[in-house]
């Protein structure tokens, strides 16, 4: 699995530190794959050489529009007649998926509405999804991959954390929440955990993690490697590591805007 950080800031700008909104590419099972679009998500696969006719599934945590609202841009994209996209596009979400699309092509007037190619939308809950390959036709070495769900602590529970699994490794995404035993099932003996970190210790809110509590969470998990993205502001010369430090011993990176990881 090749893992891209897109964005990893959150909906307040800050250009002392830049971060652009959260996203995240993978690239399993010869598939292409987005976890969260938020604003600027389709800008920043470009800049990693991926295009709108590329991806095959978006897997959206919840509808906060710091993690979905560019899945109008991608969609509107996809109606460009040339060249025209004729894969089909599945979109994956907690309940409410469906709803949020027909308002938002409402009020785009019919422009994000597929023409060229088939779309599907997903609502999920609690599942284990087991998906084919879909690369090129005889490549050799691809395998179907798997991915399973789990309900996390924010948005009135109507929020999902995902966990890739493909030949052998395995990626955890919380998406937004809080502390909760779902995320660290979803996390648990996890290559790769990526862990939201809103918020200082001393500035908790509800449904968001400090450095603190990360470092409970993958010390819980006993992941291979925690990864911290979706900073807000308040974290300007805070020294977040030595606060996960006081939980979790094991590898630790702050994500970055286009870092790549290789499982």
């Amino acid at each position: 699995m090749k893992v891209v950080i897109l964005g990893s800031g959150t909906g307040v700008p800050d250009l002392r530190t830049p971060r652009g909104y959260a996203g995240i590419y993978v690239r399993a099972g010869g598939e292409h794959l987005v976890l969260d679009a938020g604003p600027g998500t389709l800008k920043q696969l470009a800049r990693i050489g991926v295009t709108y006719l590329d991806l095959d599934r978006i897997l959206l945590t919840h509808f906060h529009p710091d993690h979905c609202l560019d899945l109008v841009s991608i969609l509107f994209a996809m109606r460009i007649p040339e060249p025209a996209r004729t894969k089909p596009l599945v979109v994956y979400g907690p309940k409410g998926l469906s709803r949020l699309y027909r308002r938002l092509n409402t009020a785009f007037e019919g422009w994000i509405a597929p023409k060229t190619y088939g779309l599907t939308l997903k609502e999920v809950g609690e599942t284990t999804l087991r998906l084919p390959a879909q690369g090129v036709a005889g490549q050799a070495g691809l395998s179907g991959y798997t991915v399973r769900t789990k309900r996390m602590r924010h948005a009135q529970g109507r929020a999902l954390g995902y966990r890739l699994e493909h030949r052998g490794k395995s990626l955890a995404y919380s998406g937004d929440t809080d502390v909760c035993p779902a995320i660290v099932t979803l996390g648990r003996d996890a290559d790769l955990l990526i862990l939201e970190c809103s918020v200082t210790d001393e500035r908790k809110v509800a449904g968001h993690l400090t450095p603190t509590a990360c470092g409970q969470v993958a010390a819980q998990a006993r992941c291979r490697h925690l990864l911290l993205t979706h900073f807000y502001p308040v974290f300007l010369g805070y020294n977040i590591l030595r606060r996960v430090r006081r939980r979790y011993g094991g590898r630790l990176t702050l994500a970055r805007d286009l870092r790549a990881f290789q499982l």
